[in-house]
């Protein structure tokens, strides 16, 4: 679906929002090591939120779904979604502290350390399935990634109902659970290479790539397996076979947190705007390389 002619679209995504603490250090770790680092900065960050802040940089319209509590890390999440122009009506604060996660760069490893704490979990749900019909009502697009999977099954059953294009992102950890059951809806689906392989028991990402075109059969749908430095690989209607894009091309060593968020937000963005599959591809790829680079460009705090 894409928006009318003279409007931005609009995409409006339901998931975690959380306070990102990076920590870049230049040597790998071993026990009971004390390194210096070369950077640590505080930011707005989960995966949800980062397609959103990619599209908007990308000039599209977009709104978000989501809790925070009501800490300092909640206030710093909805002051730092305003100042990314991310519309926020529908985030709801609740008492307790807020998300966040420890980023921590140490080549070639990196290493997340999360915390969602269980109120805001279990008070998510009840929250968020209020404001699905609104979520609706304006949007060209809704994004989900299987967090709070009760509520993003409402939506996506509602905004397929309603000719909504739904965006899946489908990655590793907890959220890989709720993805299934939201598999059936999503028009756009961007996955990792581990859950594809895990998903449809391919042996490689092109091949899992054509299983989950097929998923369920007769589904007209757009896919996109990501490979990270490996590139990806991409099928959609008109293409009989997946085609192969390759990776941006930067610095060996750059943070890689938020690239496969910034490549999802370049892929739907094309694909809104009526772009072919491999036209999508590309354009993920110059996000994710842009992202990089950026990352690369903090200063340390």
């Amino acid at each position: 679906m894409t928006a009318p002619p003279g409007r931005r679209p609009r995409v409006v995504g339901l998931g975690l929002v959380m306070a990102d603490v990076r920590v870049v250090c230049p040597v790998p770790l071993r026990e009971e090591s004390d390194p210096s680092v070369e950077a640590m900065d505080l930011r707005l960050g989960g995966a949800t939120a980062n397609v959103l802040v990619a599209l908007r940089r990308l000039g599209l319209a977009t709104g978000l779904a989501s809790v925070v509590g009501d800490d300092w890390i909640g206030r710093f999440l909805l002051d730092r979604l305003d100042a990314y122009g991310v519309e926020r009506r529908h985030v709801v604060a609740v008492p307790g502290p807020s998300a966040s996660c420890l980023v921590l760069e140490a080549p070639p490893a990196r290493t997340l350390l999360w915390h969602l704490p269980k109120p805001l979990e279990q008070a998510a749900g009840a929250a968020l399935r209020g404001h699905v019909p609104r979520l609706v009502a304006d949007a060209d697009a809704v994004h989900v990634n299987g967090r709070f999977p009760q509520a993003a099954a409402e939506l996506c059953a509602l905004a397929s109902e309603r000719g909504v294009t739904v965006s899946l992102n489908a990655g590793r950890g907890d959220v890989s659970a709720g993805v299934s059951q939201l598999l059936r809806y999503a028009d756009v689906l961007v996955a990792a290479e581990s859950w594809a392989i895990e998903h449809t028991g391919a042996d490689t990402a092109h091949e899992a790539c054509a299983r989950l075109s097929q998923q369920p059969p007769g589904r007209p749908r757009l896919v996109s397996v990501t490979c990270g430095e490996h590139g990806s690989w991409t099928v959609g209607p008109g293409l009989d076979e997946a085609v192969y894009t390759a990776a941006p091309v930067v610095a060996p060593g750059l943070p890689t947190a938020g690239a496969g968020d910034a490549y999802h937000a370049g892929f739907l963005a094309a694909a809104l705007a009526g772009a072919t599959p491999g036209q999508c591809a590309r354009a993920g790829a110059a996000e994710a390389g842009r992202h990089l680079s950026e990352a690369a460009a903090v200063p340390a705090a």
